[in-house]
Formats: structure tokens, C-alpha cells, sequence
């Protein structure tokens, strides 16, 4: 018997652990359906995340751009050739240069549009074969490998060079893959093993895979100076740089072929042909996670036939063969998971109370409640319908307490029961007779010997020491209300009492209730009461509103961005507020929030407080379980991307032009304005949650949920700034600035352009060599606009660019790049928090239109992300000399030039791909 316990124990626990571990990641099915993210083809045969964090995906007709909704669709810009199913099958996509995006392809090489929105064909003479696979060194010059040798293209010239110049058809000059190392060495992967080609001399070596069961080599990745190579027979092998050797390193059960690799943070992602997806360990090739198909639960994949694989931070994406689409697999956030014991690692269950003590755990339902032993794992149900616990009067669980060998257990509608876990009896007492019908919403012990006992029909006190019980409600004690949901004492030992009628201060002295010089607000119902460390109190109303007060109780004030029931504040002191969308956490200023737990269902069951252990975790109860807060002070970063704008219906601009620090200036009939949007990374719709305002229009932000676009009609005449984040959080945020033109009568803009006229003339006769007229004409026009505001996220001068680029050349163009670049370089004038783009303009004696035009149009990125990156490149300065040590993150970043530790968090990870933690940890030594 003693050995069957074990192993049954053993079992149980195993099961446990094994919910817990598949509990890590979320797998969704995404481009089969029209609900996820519909893709015009779903073979997808590559993926790839570009420099602004979107993901695309080549296809076998098609690259396309993933978005919340749909897909914004590339096609290629040659008709479709004879009856094959994938004519354009991609086999690779790189972005070469920022924005610039190229594919390979089983006809050749193309090169993305964003004008025309096609893929416009590359060197048609040269190549017009299959490419298997692209890379790039760090001057931006591309490597092409095909089936015909390498070929290298520098942005001017175009460079070939051939495996076995004897032999054409030589299978080594088909190249399979291929990894640039440097500026310098490129590992390009045959069937039978590596060459390195010399880039600048052309030379090349050999080194031949001596791993004979290894089979047909097919695919590579390279990290951290080793070449992990995919084989055709189930097999991973790798190839040491420095030693230049092979090695066997991971085998799959089954032998089938390694179609694609990627790498990242210690993780290698193996996509296979038939067996699914497995991450490695990238040190030790153990399977850390197996993701297969799954028909009977719908969970798994959507097949087990892949074809390419991305990691992505928290993200992993596997296209799959056959046009079946793409699954996203995304690991839950760390800062949460969900209570995985038993049947809570197997089932959604609803809890409406938690309590951990001693040894045990006890979980609330509407059920009755759960009594886990926490050394055995053994896991018991007490319900009313159980024989021999007469004792619980209802299922439905509102509260626990501890009361030391016993626990009290607070219900709906059945007043209190004392349970003893250890023989699992319940035990009748006077209090338990006294409470036998009512709700028993919470329970408070204020240190001074009484247990407090809020229910539905008013205060309840229990004397430890004399077994005394009282009671008070609104006609003996001067309650607000007989319903008692929240009681709390504060630091200042004032005993607050929540009720159905209002907030009120009990004098447990005499028994009474006064709400004199509380406000008026405070006369609607008080779901809880919270104290945060500085003393700010936070009443949590029943209709979910926040109120918030000083601890001298001077100051009252409503948050009405905020809906909760609970509030609970961690050891980092930051606020975690629950209620039905999840979980809101607030900075100690009140200001910042992140809504955590919509992919997860975190839906935080009504009225149930959140609790915190002694090791500093947070407990919440959840529609959907029991879930555990690990507080951490950095997150995966959210941001939502405004990626197209149209006008009165038709597409005006999109992400590549919507720039921060551009207005846009349209006509006064163009005032149909649709923008549309979606967060980096993938969220479902149903999950999507956004807010917007256009200033101007709006004074309060606008929630949106299920949709990425929102319309304007028959703007009037004005300035206006569109603002859209996820939900709840402002370091998401993404804007576009734009002005809709005044609208004036024929005659009036001919006497006012006659004016102008005249008046230009004059000026020009005076002045002779000054300004040209059609440069006053513009300054004129300009001065007409409703002025703007400077700011960091708003440029001063509202300017129409399209005329002064279309007056820059290519060398103008590169007369003002250089005198920026020096203008930077020499004077440093990043390091001024308020640097103006008015202040450059001056400095480089170049208009500000003229810097419009040119950020825009040749450099691709608006003004402040040009200053940005010459503040992150004296961040990463400053880390090599060792000032990281000396100030802390946001005290180098305000050093650097940057205003805020927003904007510094967005700009590094958007220029060197990862936070700057993650970069000094790397590049920072000790």
C-alpha cells in the first residue's frame, strides 16, 4: 500500500507539472479562417520580422505583411507562367537596407515596391533561376545564393561567383542555404557541406560534411560563432567557426527532414517535415518543447508537415506546407501563470476566494471549495451535497480566513463555517450560529484581538479572547447601509466601512458610524478599500469607478480612465487593479498602465480581492482559475503601428510615410479620414482592445475592441492629431498629425494671390538677391495654416513637402544629408533634450521644409528618429566606458539627449533590436 500511494502521488504530481509546462505557450491557427487573419495564399514558405517589427511571410504567389485583421498583400509584378500550383513560391526574404525588402524565389530575385505595392523583378538577364536563400553583411550588400552559384550585389554592382567553374551543373554550385559572417566571409551550404567564400577575392574553400548518417545537408543558421545545420535525415549537426569541425549535436525519433532553422536568446527553433516543431537547448541539444498537430483538442498545430519558423522574443512562427497557413505560438507572460495543480491544470474552473496557510491551499468556486495539500498534492472537494459536511450551507464561497488550526469559510446565503483541513470536520460555534443565512463578504483582523466580519446584513466583531460577538447596522450604529461588502484599517488606525449606501468611518470605541467631511461621491456603494505604502487610499465603488484620496484626506478624486473591484500593490509599488477585462497595473504616480491577461482570459472574477504571501506573489481569482503575479520591473514592449491613412476612401499614405514629426496638409474637401492600425506582433480580434482620439475632435480617449480602423466624416476645417494605443497603455502609443485646409471663395483666393503676388514682386525688387519668390509664395501659403504647437512628437511648421521634394536632386539631396550628418557629428547637438528640427534647420542654413522633404523622401525616417539614433549610438558610447555603473538607466538616457524613459526604451529597441538591460548585459561587462 505505502509503494501504490507513492506512485499514485507520484502520478499526480507528474500530471501537474506536465499541465503547468504545456500551459507555457498559446498555439493560434493563423490565414485558414476569415476570423483570425485571412492570407490571399497560406503556403507559407518563409517568414521574416523587419527592422520596424513587422512580420511578413513569403508565400507560393504572394509576400504579405501580417496585420490584426488581414494581410496587406504584395503581389509579383509578372504574369502568372504556366499551370504550377506555387509560380512565386518564396523561398527567403531579407530586408537589405531599411525598408528596402527583397525576395528570393523559385524564378529569381525581386525587390519590394511600396508605391505600387508590387515585387518588382531584379536582374532578369542574370538570374532567372531558383534563389534559395538571401543574406546581408553590415554595409547592406546583398548575397544571393541560387542553384547556380553566388551571386553579391553592393548597390551598384553585381558580382557571380561559381562553386566548380568546370562543371555548370556541379552540385556544389547549388547552394542551399547561407550565412554572412562579418563583412568578409560568407558560409554558403551545399548538399555535402560548407564553402567559405572569401567576398572581396572571390576565394573559396571547401570543407565536406564527414557525417555520412547526417544524409543531404539542407538548411543553416549561424550564432555565437557556430553554424547549426538542418539535415534531410532527422538530424541537427553543427560546424565550430574557429575550429572549423563538425559535430553531431541533436536526432530527431523519427527520420524526416530539418526544413528550417532560427535562433534566438539560447533557443534553436527546428522545423521539420513531418514531425512538427521542436526548440533546443542551444548549448546542450536537449528538446526543450515538442508542438505537433493535434486533432481532438485543437490546440496543437495546424499540421506537422512545416516549412519555415520564426523566433521572435516571446513569439514563435511555423508556416506550414500544402496551404494550410501559419501558426503563432506565444509564451504566456512571465509575470503570471495559472495555479496547475490537478484538475486546475486540466480544467477552467471559476474562483471566487483563495486562501494559502501552513500546508494548505484552498480555492473558492460556486462549487463549493477545493482543500489542496500542498505536500501531497491531494486535492478535495467540500460541497454541500457532500455526506458529512452538513456544517457548509452553501457552494458558492465568498471568503477565507485563518484562524490558525481552523480555517472560517464565508458563503452566499449560508452565513460562516469553521473547517479543520487537517481531519477535514467542520465544527458549529456561536458565531457560526449567529452567522447562518447571510453573505459573509470578507473578514479582517485589526490586531487588537477582534476579527471583523463584513456581510449583508451589517458588521460583525468576534473577541478572540472572550468569545463576545456584536453586531451593527445602520439602524443601531449609523451606517450608510446594512450591506457591508468592504472594511479595512489604515495606517492611521481609521476603520473604514464600505456599504450599499456609501463610504463611512467606524469608532470601534462607541460603536458608531460618521461620514462628516467625506464628499459627496463618497455616498455611492464601496465594493473594498486599499491603503497603497505612501498612504493613498483607494475606494473601489460597485460600479466599478476608482476613487482615489490623500492620507489626510484632503484631496478626492475620481480615475475615470480606471474600471476595478480589487486593488492590490506589489513589492515593486506598483498598483494591480482587477476587474472583467483583466488585469490594469498602475505606476505608484497613478499615470502609466498595461493591461495584462486578455490572451490568457484572465478575467478577474467579481469582488475577489487580490491576495499577496510572504514571498511577494500576488494571487488572483480568476473566471478562469487561480492565477500567480511575479512582479517585474521590465515587460515585453507593446506598440501599436498606424500603418495606413486614407482619404475620402482612397489610400493616401502608409506606414512608411505616416512620420511622427511630419504634418500632413490636405485640401478642404479631403475630410473622409480612415486610419488604420494594428499592434507589432499578432492579436487575435477578439483579444485586440484599443484606445483613439483625435485631437482637435476628441477631449477623452475612445475604447475600441474587434476592430483596427477608425473613420472621420466631414472633418471642418483644422489642425488635428490622431492618437491610438492598446488599451490602457501609453508607451504603445503611435499618432499621425495632419490639417484639413480652409475652404475659400474664387474671387478671394485670386485677390489674396494677387496680393501675395504683388507683394512678392516688391520684395524681390528691393532685395534682388534674397529669396526667390516661389519660396515666399510657399512661406506665405504656409503662415495661412492654423499655427502648431512644438513638441517633441509635433514639428513646428506646418509644410506641404511634395513641392519642395520635387525640387531636390539627388545631389541637393546629399549636399543636406552631409551637412547634417556633420552639423551631428560635430557639434552634438542631440544632447539637448528640446532639440527642434527649427533648431537644426537654422544651424545647417537649410529650411525646414527642405529637412521635411529629405528626412521623408531620402532618409527614410522623420526627423526625431534621425537625433534619436545619434543619442542611442552615445548610449551604447557611454556603456563602453563604463558610465552604465555610475547612473542609472534613465539618468544616462536624459545624458544622451533623451527627454523621457519612454521615448529612450522605444528608440533603442526600435535601432539596435533589443532593450537597453538586454544591451548592456551583453556589451557591458561585469
Amino acid at each position: 500500500m505505502p509503494l501504490l500511494r507513492f506512485f499514485l502521488i507520484f502520478v499526480l504530481l507528474f500530471v501537474a507539472a506536465g499541465g503547468a509546462s504545456a500551459d507555457e505557450y498559446t498555439v493560434t491557427a493563423i490565414g485558414n479562417d476569415e476570423i483570425t487573419c485571412r492570407f490571399e495564399d497560406n503556403r507559407i514558405n518563409a517568414i521574416y520580422k523587419d527592422s520596424d517589427g513587422f512580420v511578413w511571410i513569403g508565400t507560393g504567389a504572394t509576400v504579405e505583411r501580417v496585420g490584426g485583421r488581414r494581410s496587406l498583400v504584395y503581389h509579383f509584378a509578372e504574369e502568372r507562367q504556366g499551370i504550377a500550383p506555387a509560380p512565386f513560391l518564396v523561398n527567403a526574404l531579407i530586408e537589405a537596407q531599411k525598408h528596402e525588402l527583397w525576395a528570393a524565389t523559385i524564378q529569381g530575385v525581386w525587390r519590394m515596391n511600396h508605391v505600387t505595392r508590387t515585387m518588382e523583378r531584379m536582374f532578369a538577364d542574370e538570374i532567372n533561376f531558383p534563389v534559395q536563400a538571401l543574406g546581408k553583411d553590415e554595409s547592406g550588400t546583398l548575397y544571393i545564393a541560387t542553384t547556380n552559384g553566388l551571386y553579391i550585389y553592393d548597390g551598384s554592382r553585381l558580382r557571380h561567383i561559381v562553386m566548380d567553374e568546370k562543371n555548370a551543373i556541379s552540385a556544389r554550385n547549388l547552394i542551399m542555404d547561407i550565412a554572412v559572417v562579418g563583412s568578409q566571409e560568407a558560409w554558403l551550404l551545399t548538399a555535402e557541406g560548407l564553402v567559405l567564400c572569401d567576398t572581396r577575392s572571390g576565394a573559396l574553400k571547401f570543407y565536406p560534411c564527414p557525417l555520412v548518417s547526417a544524409g543531404r545537408l539542407f538548411c543553416l543558421v549561424e550564432r555565437e560563432g557556430c553554424l547549426y545545420i538542418g539535415t534531410h535525415q532527422g538530424e541537427v549537426i553543427t560546424f565550430d567557426l574557429s575550429k572549423r569541425t563538425f559535430s553531431s549535436f541533436w536526432k530527431s525519433d523519427v527520420q524526416v527532414p530539418v526544413v528550417a532553422l532560427d535562433w534566438e536568446a539560447g533557443l534553436l527553433g527546428v522545423a521539420t517535415k513531418g514531425q512538427g516543431l521542436y526548440l533546443l537547448s542551444a548549448t546542450e541539444g536537449a528538446t526543450m518543447r515538442h508542438f505537433t498537430y493535434d486533432g481532438e483538442t485543437g490546440q496543437g498545430l495546424l499540421s506537422n508537415m512545416l516549412s519555415s519558423v520564426l523566433l521572435a522574443g516571446d513569439e514563435i512562427w511555423c508556416g506550414t506546407d500544402y496551404y494550410q497557413g501559419m501558426n503563432l505560438l506565444k509564451k504566456r507572460d512571465a509575470s503570471y501563470r495559472r495555479y496547475a495543480r490537478g484538475l486546475f491544470a486540466r480544467h477552467d474552473v471559476g474562483v471566487r476566494s483563495f486562501l494559502k496557510t501552513g500546508h494548505y491551499t484552498f480555492v473558492g468556486t460556486r462549487e463549493g471549495f477545493y482543500c489542496v495539500d500542498e505536500r501531497t498534492g491531494n486535492i478535495r472537494l467540500v460541497s454541500v451535497s457532500r455526506a458529512g459536511e452538513g456544517h457548509l450551507r452553501s457552494n458558492l464561497i465568498f471568503s477565507f480566513f485563518d484562524n490558525g488550526d481552523e480555517v472560517w469559510v464565508g458563503t452566499c446565503g449560508g452565513g460562516l463555517a469553521v473547517f479543520n483541513p487537517k481531519d477535514g470536520t467542520f465544527r458549529e460555534t456561536p458565531l457560526t450560529r449567529t452567522c447562518v443565512s447571510n453573505d459573509i463578504f470578507m473578514f479582517q483582523d485589526d490586531g487588537e484581538g477582534l476579527v471583523w466580519l463584513a456581510a449583508s446584513d451589517g458588521l460583525y466583531s468576534y473577541d478572540r479572547r472572550s468569545g463576545d460577538i456584536r453586531d451593527y447596522n445602520a439602524s443601531g450604529s449609523g451606517m450608510p447601509g446594512n450591506i457591508v461588502y468592504g472594511i479595512y484599517v489604515d495606517s492611521k488606525q481609521r476603520f473604514w466601512v464600505g456599504t450599499d449606501k456609501g463610504l463611512t468611518l467606524f469608532d470601534r470605541s462607541t460603536g458608531r458610524c460618521s461620514s462628516a467631511g467625506l464628499p459627496s461621491v463618497c455616498s455611492a456603494a464601496v465594493r473594498s478599500i486599499y491603503e497603497g505604502r505612501d498612504g493613498t487610499l483607494f475606494f473601489c465603488l460597485l460600479d466599478n469607478r476608482l476613487l482615489v484620496a490623500d492620507n489626510e484626506l484632503k484631496h478626492f478624486r475620481m480615475l475615470d480612465a480606471v474600471r476595478c473591484h480589487t486593488v492590490m500593490q506589489d513589492s515593486l509599488g506598483f498598483y494591480w487593479l482587477g476587474d472583467a477585462t483583466g488585469l490594469l497595473r498602475m505606476d505608484e504616480k497613478l499615470e502609466g498602465y498595461r493591461l495584462f491577461g486578455m490572451e490568457a482570459g484572465l478575467s478577474v472574477s467579481s469582488g475577489a480581492p487580490i491576495a499577496k504571501d510572504e514571498n511577494g506573489q500576488l494571487w488572483v481569482c480568476a473566471t478562469k482559475g487561480v492565477y500567480t503575479i511575479i512582479p517585474q520591473q521590465e515587460y515585453p514592449d507593446l506598440s501599436v503601428r498606424i500603418t495606413e491613412m486614407f482619404v475620402n476612401g482612397k489610400p493616401y499614405a502608409d506606414h512608411y510615410v505616416l512620420c511622427s514629426d511630419t504634418v500632413l496638409v490636405l485640401e478642404p474637401d479631403e475630410n473622409t479620414v480612415t486610419f488604420q492600425f494594428f499592434p507589432l506582433g499578432y492579436r487575435a480580434p477578439g483579444q485586440a482592445r484599443y484606445q483613439y482620439m483625435l485631437e482637435g475632435k476628441d477631449s477623452t480617449w475612445i475604447d475600441l475592441s474587434g476592430e483596427d480602423k477608425v473613420s472621420f466624416f466631414g472633418l471642418p476645417s483644422g489642425q488635428y492629431k490622431f492618437r491610438v494605443r492598446e488599451y490602457m497603455n501609453r508607451d504603445s502609443e503611435d499618432f499621425v498629425s495632419f490639417v484639413v485646409g480652409t475652404q475659400r471663395s474664387w474671387l478671394l483666393y485670386v485677390i489674396v494671390l494677387g496680393g501675395v503676388l504683388a507683394i512678392s514682386a516688391f520684395v524681390v525688387y528691393r532685395t534682388r538677391n534674397r529669396k526667390p519668390v516661389a519660396d515666399v509664395q510657399v512661406e506665405s501659403l504656409v503662415q495661412t495654416l492654423p499655427p502648431v504647437q512644438p513638441s517633441e512628437s509635433t514639428p513646428e511648421v506646418v509644410q506641404s513637402s511634395a513641392e519642395s521634394y520635387s525640387k531636390l536632386n539627388e545631389a541637393e539631396a546629399q549636399a543636406v544629408i552631409e551637412a547634417l550628418k556633420r552639423y551631428m557629428e560635430e557639434q552634438q547637438p542631440y544632447l539637448n533634450v528640446d532639440l527642434k528640427q527649427s533648431d537644426v534647420a537654422a544651424a545647417v542654413g537649410y529650411p525646414t521644409y527642405v529637412l521635411s522633404a529629405v528626412f521623408t523622401h531620402y532618409l527614410k525616417m522623420g526627423y526625431y528618429d534621425f537625433v534619436n539614433s545619434y543619442r542611442v549610438d552615445r548610449f551604447k558610447q557611454s556603456v563602453a566606458e563604463g558610465l552604465h555603473k555610475k547612473y542609472t538607466l534613465v539618468t544616462l538616457a536624459e545624458k544622451c539627449g533623451f527627454k523621457s524613459k519612454a521615448s529612450f526604451f522605444r528608440a533603442f529597441k526600435k535601432f539596435t533590436g533589443s532593450t537597453p538591460s538586454e544591451y548592456i548585459q551583453q556589451h557591458g561587462g561585469e
